[in-house]
């Protein structure tokens, strides 16, 4: 059954692929000409889904990082190489929430075992720095449809786990000995997502962002990821 399911993914990710580069050689929908204007701006506010977690084996008992909520706002602008093409530069502001809850067995000699747990919730304010790469299709006379991929940089400037959590040391099954972790405050990762532009001005998307540095300064792994939605305008 696994194999099955493997041969189903590589035919799914195949007519994906065939998909997008049916609709990029179709001379219909891509329009190859030159652009009216090099750089155009645009307006974006939208919600976020996003979570911060940490390894999984840190915590024997318990490991939990739930999805929280934000906002996001902030400005794009499109460098226009082609009609369908772009370089996108973003700056926006963010919010980002979540819930905690660690449990950690205690082995102390002497004792009986204990499960040692804490929990509560985090709220990050953060500046976000995109840069994708749009492709545009124009799949109607008033509706143009953009997929986007590229690198993004993050500085958080404030978090409420600013005093971190404890965690069990490596030499210790206690937590008479422990460490206290902090989130980083910076991050880097790759933002990709799909959006639509309707009569030439407004702007639906969604987007997924995904961190590829620590989350934590003190070597505990996890990574920052997030869902956001956005609507927006085009000047």
């Amino acid at each position: 059954m696994p194999k099955n399911k493997n041969v189903m993914k590589r035919i799914c990710t195949l007519l994906c692929a065939t998909t997008i580069l049916s609709l990029a050689c179709s001379a219909s929908i891509l329009d190859m000409g030159t652009p009216s204007k090099l750089c155009s701006l645009g307006a974006r506010i939208g919600v976020n889904t996003s979570n911060r977690t940490v390894d999984k084996n840190i915590f024997d008992e318990w490991s939990n990082n739930s999805w929280g909520t934000g906002i996001n706002v902030g400005v794009v602008a499109d460098v226009n190489l082609r009609n369908f093409i772009s370089l996108q530069p973003g700056f926006y502001f963010e919010s980002r929430s979540g819930n905690y809850a660690y449990a950690n067995s205690s082995m102390t000699a002497g004792a009986p075992d204990e499960i040692l747990s804490q929990f509560g919730h985090t709220r990050s304010y953060n500046f976000t720095i995109p840069v994708l790469v749009a492709v545009h299709f124009s799949i109607a006379p008033a509706v143009r449809w953009n997929v986007e991929v590229g690198p993004y940089i993050q500085l958080i400037l404030k978090n409420s786990m600013g005093d971190g959590f404890k965690y069990p040391d490596a030499d210790s099954t206690a937590w008479t000995t422990y460490s206290v972790a902090k989130p980083s405050n910076f991050d880097f990762g790759f933002k990709f997502g799909t959006s639509l532009t309707l009569c030439s001005h407004f702007n639906v998307g969604v987007h997924y962002s995904a961190g590829w540095l620590d989350a934590w300064k003190n070597g505990l792994g996890g990574r920052n990821k997030a869902w956001i939605f956005s609507a927006g305008y085009d000047f």
